[in-house]
């Protein structure tokens, strides 16, 4: 045998015999020392990043205004968002959450169709519900949004003509009566859009801008602005009611007018509120004025301006049972004749309203306005053009006419989601002999419905109207009318005002 083969068998043997000598776990070692250098070399990138990421996050947090938040990565990122989503809801709560309370409970839960209570200014913007359903902070602001508003049908049957189709106005029924036919609408008119926005500050109140859309203008469904107003430190520009008005001792109605006789309005206006004392304010405006004059006489037609901002004082104290409401009005009632003579008159009136709780939820709801020169503020007398009128033939100089205006409410609930509202208003102005016997009188609205939240957000009811105008000549015309209506909240609170 050739020894230079033997040599390489005896090597060959001995390196396979050395190598089944080395134990199993040797190999597993070495790969698990490897992997262990892979790993560490990866948790110094992911420290890396986590770090930049938290240095991103503290830059971020700068320019927006806010407060750093924590530079770690949640191993969770699931229930990291809902943990920070409780957090903002927190933090609202806690900013937006008035100091003292300054609405009472009549005026928080009192229930209307029309949901105007929620649209109305408030003294350092309260909330009805002081929850703040349907809030939600808008991404990288401190700004809440609330979007509400509803979707409103009414199904309109009148057995009389009643002159205007969509609302119920005494004034506008025909005399002498057509020929007795019955008319029936179906409207979309009153269906409303609103954005709510409050920015709280580092003081604790919070600024408000409140904008709001119905389709009540000049053609069937055309867009029309109900509200634009925003509010800070109690300091109110933009459109909104009128500071002369109540509109927390509106009666309930499915009508979309409502009572003839109440004072209400929505203008451009300049208002301040202070808090005299507890749950009472005091609050001052200069309003948009208009001139409402159109007479005409053999001598002369009118032609209105105005020479002064309207100015209105109110008094309010709220109550746990209700809620009272003085205001005052002052305005200039001018026109100019087309023999170039200017001529101005004095208006004023006062407005006495408000909303006290008898028994269980029933409630009842009142207002009391009398004055000169102010029919433009009231439902029924608005665009007649009777603020002011002819004294006499001989003496044809313009006088601001008086005129009283007064309604009583009175709602009762069957059981939680069924209520009904009986109402009576009453309208009369003093004519002066002057003005054409044509020219309206008194007006009367009274009426009764049945309104039935059947389930969520969905609100149905009917309600049976029965109106009556008379003319300084003595003439008169009645309509009585039908209404069905059903309404969807955009959205859904409970034990808040409008459901």
């Amino acid at each position: 045998m050739d020894h230079s083969v033997t040599t390489k068998r005896l090597v060959f043997f001995s390196i396979l015999l050395l190598l089944l000598a080395v134990p199993p776990a040797t190999y597993g070692q070495a790969a698990q020392a490897a992997n262990a250098e892979q790993i560490q070399a990866l948790q110094k990138k992911l420290d890396a990043l986590q770090s930049q990421m938290g240095e991103v996050q503290d830059e971020l947090q700068r320019l927006s205004g806010g407060t750093s938040q924590p530079t770690h990565v949640p191993a969770d990122l699931g229930s990291a968002i809902v943990a920070e989503q409780q957090n903002e809801k927190s933090q609202a709560e806690a900013e937006l959450t008035p100091k003292q309370k300054e609405v009472g409970q009549v005026t928080a839960t009192y229930r209307t169709f029309a949901q105007d209570p929620l649209a109305a200014p408030r003294i350092n913007n309260e909330p009805l519900d002081p929850r703040f359903p349907g809030y939600f902070r808008l991404p990288g602001t401190s700004t809440l949004l609330r979007i509400g508003g509803y979707a409103k049908t009414d199904l309109i049957y009148d057995l009389k003509p009643a002159g205007n189709a969509d609302s119920f106005i005494p004034a506008t029924i025909p005399i002498p009566a057509p020929a007795s036919i019955n008319n029936s609408t179906i409207s979309v008119r009153p269906t409303r859009v609103n954005l709510d926005f409050l920015v709280p500050t580092q003081s604790g109140d919070s600024y408000r801008f409140f904008l709001e859309m119905d389709f009540f203008g000049t053609n069937a469904t055309t867009p029309r602005l109900r509200h634009a107003y925003g509010q800070a430190k109690n300091f109110l520009v933009g459109q909104t009611f009128s500071n002369f008005m109540d509109p927390d001792a509106g009666a309930d109605t499915l009508d979309f007018q409502g009572p003839n006789a109440q004072v209400s309005i929505r203008v451009p206006q300049f208002r301040y509120s202070v808090l005299v004392s507890k749950m009472t304010t005091f609050s001052i405006s200069a309003e948009k004025p208009t001139s409402d004059v159109a007479f005409t006489t053999p001598e002369f037609n009118a032609t209105p301006n105005s020479p002064s901002p309207d100015g209105t004082l109110k008094l309010r104290r709220e109550m746990e049972g209700g809620h009272v409401q003085l205001s005052a009005l002052f305005r200039s009632v001018a026109a100019f004749l087309p023999d170039g003579r200017h001529e101005a008159v004095f208006g004023w009136g006062f407005n006495f309203a408000g909303a006290e709780r008898l028994w269980g939820k029933d409630t009842v709801v009142y207002q009391l306005a009398y004055g000169n020169g102010i029919e433009r503020y009231i439902n029924d007398t608005s665009g007649l053009g009777i603020d002011a009128a002819v004294s006499s033939l001989q003496n044809p100089h313009i006088q601001a006419l008086p005129v009283v205006a007064t309604y009583g409410a009175l709602q009762h609930f069957w059981i939680e989601r069924l209520r009904s509202s009986a109402f009576y208003s009453y309208v009369q102005v003093q004519n002066t002999v002057a003005e054409p016997g044509a020219t309206y009188h008194q007006g009367n609205y009274t009426g009764g419905n049945l309104i039935w939240n059947p389930f969520g957000s969905l609100t149905v009811g009917g309600e049976f109207l029965y109106g009556w105008r008379v003319n300084e000549d003595k003439s008169s015309g009645n309509a009585p009318r039908i209404q069905f209506s059903a309404k969807y909240n955009f959205v859904r609170t409970t034990g808040l005002a409008g459901q």
